[in-house]
């Protein structure tokens, strides 16, 4: 049994058709929350859609995609937990195998699925934790086969299921009792990084994450923040930093964000329409 929990803001035909894809994909569905952070009257009508199953849960004030998720999932009690953003939509049998990998891992406390572009093509979904190279690859002229390596984090996306850092936030099906364990998503994270710390704390406290690609998730990639991506970019970083100091030594740390300050520092100076938010972005490192 899982409880489902969409996190939407705004987009009332994009959550439908996650909510849609949640309540067809075979595992049984105990209950399906949407929670509302924009205040959107087309996503409060989606509860009154028999057929669907839904409780709309709103949180116009916008208190952030962890606050958001803790604030379903306190909704519900099943043993399992899904948590996804609104952009996406759940290929037959996935979130089947996702169950059984954590039915044959009890020490597992989630599992992440293979996410895939609308064109069918592979997106990074199973990361290793953040070190130097993760602070600055964006900010640098590297190649893009770079950028996508271990090197940079990231985890071949082919092959068996495995253990791997962390799984990407856009869709997690997490074990309730390794989630309450840890206290939930910290609230601390109002966007970005925010599964980066949940699955930190789960290894922390004795816990593996698992990365299954046979079960296939397609993810319209930051469908609700590409509009006001530039207005993002200073979140993220504050995020990135905020993530380092939590969970790195202080060397590594200071190291990080140092390198990001510099890289951000030189973007900031370059033309381009994102001279201001890289100047922002370096001012918000320093926000804690």
């Amino acid at each position: 049994m899982i409880d489902a929990v969409v996190v939407a803001h705004g987009q009332a035909d994009v959550t439908s058709r996650a909510a849609r894809s949640i309540r067809s994909a075979g595992v049984v569905v105990q209950s399906l929350t949407i929670v509302d952070t924009a205040g959107d009257p087309a996503l409060t009508d989606l509860a009154d859609d028999a057929t669907l199953g839904a409780t709309v849960l709103p949180c116009p004030d916008n208190p952030g995609y962890g606050a958001a998720a803790d604030a379903g999932v306190d909704l519900g009690q099943a043993p399992l937990v899904l948590v996804t953003n609104a952009d996406v939509w759940v290929h037959p049998g996935a979130l089947d195998e996702l169950a059984r990998a954590l039915e044959e891992a009890p020490d597992a406390a989630c599992a992440g699925p293979l996410l895939l572009n609308t064109d069918g093509s592979p997106q990074d979904s199973a990361f290793a934790f953040p070190g130097l190279g993760q602070a600055v690859s964006d900010l640098l002229p590297v190649p893009a086969r770079v950028r996508g390596s271990r090197l940079n984090g990231r985890l071949w996306s082919a092959g068996p299921a495995r253990d791997v850092g962390y799984v990407l936030g856009a869709f997690m099906l997490i074990r309730r009792r390794a989630y309450e364990l840890v206290g939930g998503f910290s609230s601390v994270y109002w966007m970005y990084a925010e599964e980066v710390d949940l699955c930190r704390r789960f290894w922390d406290d004795g816990w593996r994450v698992r990365y299954v690609p046979v079960a296939q998730v397609t993810h319209i990639r930051a469908a609700t923040t590409s509009a006001r991506d530039i207005e993002m970019l200073p979140q993220l970083y504050r995020s990135r930093a905020r993530w380092y100091r939590r969970h790195s030594a202080r060397p590594m740390a200071s190291a990080a964000i140092g390198l990001m300050w510099l890289g951000l520092g030189v973007r900031a100076r370059l033309p381009g329409p994102r001279r201001e938010a890289y100047a922002a972005a370096q001012a918000a490192l320093n926000l804690d």
